[in-house]
């Protein structure tokens, strides 16, 4: 009589166990490569960076509504100040963290606040210029998300030049110093060739750990941009700019002046 060790009919059913049991260890292991260990949390690298752009007139905030007096004598009702802030950079020695390749700000009623991040460490001087570099102003406006600073919706672009405006400084003014009517002459100053551009590098000791924040406060004084102490802007020898090769002048002088009115805390 046969025992069941030696029925060929159970090591057929032994045999298939033997397979079944292969085949789910291979499955479940399969399903461990599908699911491994959640990675393990890395310590952040960067600091975050608030960066607020304030319009000031003198040691006052600047206020649209306002009528002021500028240093060619002129009444002025400032209405529109828009910009491009481009290559924002933080340095210390050779070594350059980029905050921001370019910010549109338009500071007409009021601070505007923006933010980014940057390798947390230790900086000595910060890089920012009025305006866009080469490569961004001469770029492909199509390839651009229509919102995005640089898109089609920013206002800012000069279709018949292919080119972007740099700075809308419009508003209005009066030559009469003792007026108190609405300032009768309309201002209208556009920036935007490559001529134009300034960069500039000011101090910015800062040191800071990841997590933390770095603040910047650009300070924008609009009184400044009529005057550096010795140029003056007259409006009344220049009321428009839009790009034309005529009233580049005046458009480089604007830039020159603007670009040192602002100052970074």
């Amino acid at each position: 009589m046969s025992t069941k060790a030696n029925n060929p009919v159970m090591k057929v059913l032994n045999g298939v166990q033997w397979v079944g049991m292969i085949t789910l260890l291979s499955v479940l292991s399969a399903c461990d490569d599908d699911n491994p260990d959640p990675p393990v949390p890395q310590p952040p690298t960067t600091a975050v960076v608030k960066m607020t752009y304030e319009p000031v007139w003198g040691d006052q905030p600047f206020d649209k509504t306002n009528v002021y007096l500028s240093a060619a004598d002129e009444r002025v009702l400032i209405q529109l100040v828009k910009m491009y802030i481009s290559e924002v950079e933080l340095i210390q020695g050779a070594d350059t963290q980029r905050v921001s390749s370019a910010e549109l700000v338009d500071v007409t009623n009021g601070p505007t606040v923006r933010y980014a991040s940057v390798r947390a460490g230790t900086y000595s001087d910060l890089h920012f210029a009025l305006g866009l570099p080469y490569e961004l102003n001469h770029g492909d406006i199509t390839t651009i998300d229509p919102n995005a600073p640089l898109g089609n919706n920013s206002g800012m672009y000069w279709t018949w030049a292919t080119l972007y405006r740099f700075l809308l400084f419009e508003g209005r003014y009066d030559t009469d110093p003792n007026a108190t009517s609405v300032p009768p002459y309309q201002f209208s100053l556009h920036t935007g060739r490559d001529q134009c551009y300034r960069p500039r590098v000011v101090p910015f000791p800062t040191t800071t750990v990841p997590g933390d924040t770095i603040h910047m406060n650009f300070q924008m004084d609009i009184e400044r941009f009529f005057t550096n102490g010795s140029a003056v802007l007259d409006l009344s020898q220049g009321p428009q700019s839009h790009g034309e090769a005529s009233t580049l002048p005046i458009a480089m002088e604007l830039s020159d002046l603007v670009i040192q009115a602002i100052d970074v805390e």
